[in-house]
């Protein structure tokens, strides 16, 4: 489906058969999903990217959690600056680069990741990704892992 909500047209032939073209569709339709899953609490995905990186790792720089996650370092600073005043994360001086800033979760960020934004997340991937049977999901897993170079 288009933007629009209206049935796209079918992809021409060479591009139905492409691997690159079927993931980048399959990942347009579930980050669609997604953006419009997380729109109820007023965050991206890529916000959510960026809470979830801070869980597993815990305080980073806005330029290790822009290398990450492959944003660029102004784009990071507004998404960095966007969940600071929504109370998600918050800047502290850098111990070991007094010039420098961490970011960090807050307790109201950590809540809101393991009470909504995770099971919201969780949800749309079981309707998009649900539709193959658990044992090609976890090779499609394996397989863009390989291709993501993890």
């Amino acid at each position: 489906m288009g933007e629009d909500g209206r049935e796209l047209p079918p992809a021409p032939r060479l591009l139905a058969e492409s691997t690159g073209w079927l993931l980048n569709g399959a990942a347009r339709e579930l980050t669609v999903e997604l953006e419009q899953a997380l729109k109820r609490d007023d965050l991206r995905w890529r916000d959510y990217g960026v809470l979830c990186v801070l869980e597993a790792a815990g305080p980073l720089s806005q330029q290790e959690i822009g290398r990450r996650l492959a944003v660029d370092r102004s784009t990071m600073v507004h998404i960095i600056d966007v969940l600071e005043d929504r109370g998600l994360v918050e800047r502290t001086r850098a111990p070991a680069d007094r010039r420098a800033y961490a970011v960090e979760l807050t307790a109201q960020g950590r809540a809101l990741l393991a009470e909504v934004l995770h099971p919201v997340t969780a949800e749309v991937h079981e309707r998009v990704i649900g539709r193959l049977p658990s044992e090609d999901r976890a090779h499609l897993n394996r397989i863009l892992a390989k291709l993501a170079g993890e």
